[in-house]
């Protein structure tokens, strides 16, 4: 007894014909969808002999009915396709599989039962009440017997398709229905950078459509559904043009799959900078303020190694991270791969050390060392593997900060929300200073981030992994030579104020006498009371200090104590430099005049006096001769320019003779023995 036995095919075809009439109409244009997607027929499976009883542990798949025909001998008709159909969903998968287990379940009780009407009461009982398939049956819910019936004969009549039992609907996709205008109008509003709402795009096109300047059929649930089906089946497009080629590539395009087990510790360091999401107070200003961390990192053990603090991400704290890892390390990296920033790319770091003379600008600091630096692409967060550990430290420590602002506007904290009194007097906001901070992070990252076992190191600890690698012998670090080679290096100028270095002024006595001459300063980034200058030949001159800036007045600053001692020790310095100054130069000059007198002297002896025709002639009118009186002038005039003469010449050798014989107790001076001086006493009346 078949399944059909109750009711006559024919009948059926004329009955499910009259209540579709239109099904062949339907099954024609099916069809030619189905050519104009080129939809290829599967190919027939290759029917699979009867099971017998012998032969239980065949797959449920496999099992055939008994008359169904014998294998073809053809090759190509052998083959069986296990592929499913390229229009059923993977969502209807489970489904199909449940419903085939079914029927194969249902064919073979049926070979082996005596009674088919009786096993299909058994059947619809069994399926009914949950025990014959559970699964199935939550999906489906409660059949009748002729429900079932329809299941089974559906599978045989496809050649045991187990996908041939899903309803017809699942295996086509719904289109929306809208016009042309409308879908252009609102990609037009929705593929932009503004980011407008799906909603809010809806009303504005349902406004102009009132306004009679658009029209527009569909209704709103309509038209939302087929925007949702659009962003779901282009999801790449929607997001590029409206959050940017930025998110596209952190969130749609893969990234580079890096294995970090390749990598050495000390090999490659990374190095970033994360502004902190917690206030500290400013030492200068004594106000609250967020700070920026430099943060040198090892990839390999994923340990930081090196760290600053700043309220800017400059050059000079860079560099001091750079020199605690180094010095924390004790040895210095092959690589070191940087952020894309301006402080990053400074020449500082990157500059070539080779073909400079040191007159001229210096090198960067990482070729002096030995170490290349690469720098990561822009905007790619995915590229640094820091970035994975500032949001650990973000959320592992920042949020136990008291003075915690949030990583964002959005996760602002309670206490900083407007009007919020109650929960402000209940929580404190105690900014920590700088070295509490730096205490803190210290403690953190070797005591709590540094002993918890890391995915990324197969759950070793990153203090072990960093702590436990040797160190290369021929990269180790000797601190001296590594301080003076990350000095930074420039040019200047002396002037009369010093050395002007950053709007800071420095200065030493022996920059006098180097004054107008370019020399080179080699000075610390992280400290700035002294700087090392050297003349162009990079001999050492000295160490100049930092100068210090007075009051103007220095009299209405009296009650300032060390502000006054300050400026009476540089006055003093200054007035001291300019009388040594004169000194010098006066005994330099006279030295200078005495060596050329003696070289002219001589020259000058033998130049008559009157023998110059050039400019002396005899007049034309001769003078008369002198009487007594003018001769007597004369003569009197050469006596006195002689004494003038001998006067200029020997005064101090007179005077030094006289300090001379009255030290060592000489009795060959006396002025008490001069007659000329007995007759000054007497005359003025002393005797």
């Amino acid at each position: 007894m078949s399944i059909y036995d109750e009711i006559d095919p024919l009948t059926y075809a004329e009955l499910y014909q009259s209540i579709y009439p239109d099904w062949k109409g339907k099954q024609d244009l099916l069809n030619q969808i189905g050519k104009g997607q080129e939809i290829k027929p599967k190919p027939t499976p290759k029917p699979v002999p009867a099971v017998t009883a012998t032969d239980s542990n065949i797959l449920d798949d496999s099992i055939v009915l008994e008359d169904e025909p014998s294998a073809p001998s053809d090759p190509e008709e052998e083959y069986i396709d296990f592929t499913p159909q390229e229009r059923v969903p993977v969502k209807c998968d489970n489904e199909a599989k449940l419903l085939g287990y079914f029927c194969t379940t249902v064919l073979e009780r049926l070979q082996h039962s005596e009674s088919k009407g009786r096993e299909w009461k058994l059947l619809t009982k069994e399926y009914n009440n949950g025990s014959l398939a559970p699964e199935l049956y939550a999906l489906k819910g409660k059949r009748t017997e002729r429900a079932l019936r329809l299941w089974l004969g559906r599978y045989e009549q496809s050649k045991q398709d187990m996908y041939a039992l899903l309803h017809g609907n699942r295996y086509q996709k719904r289109q929306r229905k809208i016009t042309e205008l409308e879908g252009k109008v609102l990609l037009a509003i929705l593929l932009h950078p503004n980011r407008i709402s799906i909603g809010s795009a809806l009303k504005f096109l349902k406004a102009k459509a009132e306004s009679g300047l658009i029209d527009s059929p569909s209704s709103v649930p309509t038209l939302r559904r087929w925007v949702e089906e659009w962003r779901d089946d282009n999801l790449a497009m929607w997001e590029q043009a409206r959050q940017g080629s930025k998110f596209v590539a952190e969130h749609i395009i893969k990234t580079i799959h890096r294995d970090s087990r390749l990598l050495s510790v000390g090999e490659v360091w990374v190095a970033d900078g994360h502004t902190l999401a917690f206030d500290i107070l400013n030492p200068k200003t004594g106000k609250a303020q967020r700070m920026t961390m430099i943060m040198v990192f090892d990839w390999a053990s994923r340990y930081p190694v090196g760290a600053t603090l700043a309220f800017t991400e400059d050059s000079q704290h860079i560099q001091a991270a750079f020199r605690n890892g180094f010095l924390n390390w004790g040895a210095l990296p092959q690589y070191v791969y940087l952020d894309n920033g301006k402080a990053f790319k400074s020449k500082l770091f990157h500059e070539q050390w080779e073909g400079h003379d040191l007159a001229k600008e210096l090198g960067g600091i990482f070729p002096k060392l030995g170490i290349r630096a690469q720098f990561a692409e822009s905007y790619n967060a995915k590229a640094k593997i820091i970035e994975r550990f500032f949001r650990t430290f973000q959320e592992q420590f920042e949020r136990f900060i008291s003075s915690f602002r949030g990583a964002n506007i959005a996760d602002k904290p309670a206490t900083l929300m407007r009007n919020e009194k109650w929960i402000k007097k209940l929580y404190t906001c105690e900014p920590p200073t700088t070295e509490e901070a730096m205490q803190m992070i210290g403690y953190y990252i070797r005591y709590v981030y540094g002993i918890t076992p890391h995915r990324g190191l197969d759950n070793r600890k990153p203090w072990e992994v960093f702590n436990s690698a040797p160190k290369p012998q021929d990269r180790l670090v000797n601190p001296s030579q590594l301080n003076f080679m990350m000095l930074s290096v420039e040019r200047k100028a002396i002037r009369n104020e010093g050395i002007v270095l950053n709007k800071l002024k420095y200065w030493h006595p022996a920059l006098v006498f180097h004054m107008g001459k370019p020399v080179i300063i080699r000075y610390d980034l992280a400290d700035a009371r002294w700087v090392l200058v050297y003349d162009e030949a990079d001999i050492f001159i000295c160490q100049a200090s930092l100068r210090q800036a007075q009051h103007p007045f220095i009299q209405a600053d009296l009650q300032n104590s060390k502000s006054h001692k300050e400026y009476r020790q540089e006055y003093t310095q200054i007035k001291k430099l300019q009388r040594l100054t004169e000194q010098r130069t006066q005994s330099f000059v006279r030295s200078n005049q005495e060596s050329v007198d003696k070289l002219l002297k001589s020259y000058m002896n033998e130049i008559p006096a009157d023998n110059n025709p050039t400019f002396l002639q005899a007049p034309m009118i001769e003078a008369p001769a002198p009487g007594p009186e003018e001769e007597i002038a004369r003569l009197e005039q050469i006596v006195i320019e002689q004494e003038q003469a001998i006067t200029a010449i020997q005064p101090e050798q007179t005077n030094n003779d006289q300090n001379q014989a009255v030290a060592e107790g000489s009795s060959e001076f006396d002025p008490f023995d001069d007659e000329e001086f007995k007759k000054m006493l007497k005359t003025i009346g002393i005797k």
